[in-house]
């Protein structure tokens, strides 16, 4: 009984995984006409907006998910604290090219850069 409880509750964190996933990758499929559309806005402000909005939206998920308590240990290591760092500027860095790249009428290329890079990187 214990191990069919526990296969039941594996696939339903399977499924739930799967149309995470799916929702996720159908916004990120959204998100060139959302960047065409503020083509017209400057580069660094469409960048300032994502990184302010992303630390409510990440502090929202991390409530819902139930791990402020990882949260509170990351913030307490020195360590953690500068590996976060360099994450959020290569994430910026990454971010400000896809905008750019975006508002430049490259789509197609980006969109193939965004695919072929997890092949590459494995």
């Amino acid at each position: 009984m214990v191990t069919e409880t526990a296969q039941l509750d594996a696939d339903a964190k399977a499924r739930r995984g799967f149309f995470l996933a799916l929702g996720a990758y159908f916004l990120w499929g959204l998100l060139p006409f959302y960047m065409k559309a503020v083509a017209h806005l400057p580069l660094i402000e469409v960048i300032c907006h994502r990184i302010v909005w992303s630390v409510p939206i990440a502090a929202c998920v991390l409530v819902w998910a139930g791990r402020t308590a990882d949260f509170k240990a990351a913030i307490r290591s020195p360590k953690s604290i500068a590996m976060a760092a360099l994450t959020a500027t290569l994430i910026s860095v990454n971010w400000g090219i896809y905008v750019w790249a975006i508002a430049v009428d490259r789509t197609v290329e980006t969109a193939l850069g965004y695919y072929i890079n997890p092949l590459v990187v494995v």
